[in-house]
């Protein structure tokens, strides 16, 4: 059992259904999509390493449906509960076409580059990085090395049986984070696109902060689903929005992200580090049940914009952990070589 407890499967839609586990204290969703003979399947996100074993193919028995006519899995972004069960589902589905976002590509095949280039990025001039413990578990659940076949930019249209869906690019989260939506139904599978002020527990508490990464993509992705409109929009770990609730959660989450602009601005007449910021983010805009440093992805995020809009610069180009503080003065010295050199 995924977390510890059963797979819970509902459906959401004409010949649509969510599968439900657990990842620690939040549940983490996957979504299958059938034609109407049932004999072609659309997975969206496969879970963590353990995820085909204990839920989709259960739910593939349950619902009726041969292993064989498993045809696309889109992984919407690389992280270890997305695309950790990959590499699993594939030996049983080998009629499965692997997809991903273009950007997050070798993230999605390569465990080991996860680990790197996205949980381990600011380690090494921020000191903020996995514990050991988070180490063995990213790897117990990120899965094993796999091909993807195919890359999808956004704008690509999928087919499954007489289904028409369009696989939108909404980064942030990640550079290549993609979306699924079902015009016919006004069905949106938004995957980690929008964060809002929080990743709920089970019991709606607030257990994890937000964790996109690249503001301005973020904001744009919120246009872009505000513009979209959908009927419905069906997340990874959030509980289903319809109708105005996505306009709310949407409007919601645009207004943490100017609170944490301005938490960092006003901390940022003292020099302070990532670390630091991450705990003064944490004081002023949450608590959540996430430790301070999980705050590394989106402070960094503001950072980058805000050294980039010349109104912060780095203290000291050479000191680790890099510190940080508001400009004091027209012509910035580092602002526009630290944005370089430190993305």
């Amino acid at each position: 059992m995924v977390g510890g407890v059963a797979p819970i499967l509902a459906e959401i839609g004409d010949r649509t259904w969510r599968l439900q586990g657990l990842i620690g204290e939040r549940y983490v969703y996957q979504y299958l999509i059938a034609s109407a003979d049932g004999d072609e399947l659309l997975l969206i996100d496969t879970g963590t390493s353990e995820t085909p074993r204990e839920v989709v193919l259960p739910a593939l028995r349950k619902l009726g449906f041969a292993e064989s006519a498993m045809q696309l899995v889109v992984v919407t972004h690389p992280d270890a509960d997305h695309q950790g069960g990959l590499a699993g589902l594939r030996e049983r589905c080998q009629n499965t076409v692997a997809a991903c976002g273009f950007a997050d590509r070798a993230m999605v095949a390569d465990p080991e580059k996860l680990l790197s280039d996205r949980y381990g990025c600011y380690l090494r001039e921020h000191g903020i990085g996995l514990s050991a413990e988070e180490l063995r578990w990213v790897r117990a659940n990120a899965g094993a090395r796999v091909e993807i076949d195919v890359t999808f930019a956004g704008g690509e249209r999928v087919q499954v049986g007489e289904r028409r869906l369009e696989v939108l690019r909404v980064p942030g989260h990640s550079a290549g984070h993609l979306a699924v939506f079902e015009p016919d139904t006004g069905l949106l599978f938004s995957s980690d696109a929008v964060h809002w002020k929080a990743c709920p527990a089970v019991d709606g508490s607030p257990a994890l902060c937000p964790t996109y990464e690249d503001v301005d993509d973020y904001l744009a992705t919120l246009d872009t689903i505000e513009e979209l409109a959908p009927v419905e929009m069906h997340s990874g770990h959030w509980p289903m929005r319809s109708g105005h609730e996505v306009l709310t959660f949407v409007r919601e989450s645009r207004a943490f992200v100017e609170e944490v602009d301005r938490v960092l601005r006003e901390r940022l007449h003292q020099p302070a580090t990532l670390a630091e910021l991450c705990d003064e983010v944490q004081a002023k805009a949450g608590p959540w049940g996430s430790e301070p440093g999980m705050l590394r992805f989106a402070v960094a995020g503001h950072l980058r914009r805000l050294v980039g809009d010349s109104l912060v610069e780095p203290v000291d180009m050479t000191s680790v952990p890099r510190r940080f503080r508001a400009c004091t003065h027209d012509e910035p010295r580092f602002a526009k070589a630290s944005l370089r050199m430190w993305t």
